[in-house]
């Protein structure tokens, strides 16, 4: 090994920044996805095949049953960030589909929260 050949290490891991996956598209215009958001596969494999390979394995993976958006992201080693761009890029080309947790819109349940609450203390 020479000099120059020290800095290379035999497991590199990833070397690609998570920008360059999504083009350098950030967050901004993008569905409505969170950490729980289920993302299932709709289209065929044949169209998988000009892909680029995060999008065909997110597709692979959501082909048969849904995944979390945590789920995709913890798979392929990429930020949620990162995962919220691509699927959203496959919910606009019509390959996936998604399903957001419902969101609650009234008030806490006082009592729910203060048997809870006693629950802990009583530990």
């Amino acid at each position: 090994m020479t000099q120059d050949d020290s800095w290379i290490d035999d497991e590199p891991g990833p070397l690609v920044r998570p920008f360059a996956v999504t083009r350098g598209r950030a967050s901004r215009d993008l569905y409505d996805l969170d950490i729980l958001t289920l993302v299932v596969t709709v289209r065929p494999d044949s169209d998988a095949v000009a892909l680029d390979p995060e999008y065909a394995r997110i597709l692979q993976m959501c082909r048969g049953r849904p995944l979390t958006i945590a789920e995709i992201a913890a798979d392929l080693n990429l930020l949620m960030a990162v995962v919220k761009v691509l699927v959203s890029d496959l919910v606009s080309s019509g390959h996936v589909i998604f399903r957001s947790p419902t969101k609650s819109v009234g008030r806490p349940d006082v009592q729910l929260l203060q048997a809870v609450l006693d629950g802990v203390r009583n530990i």
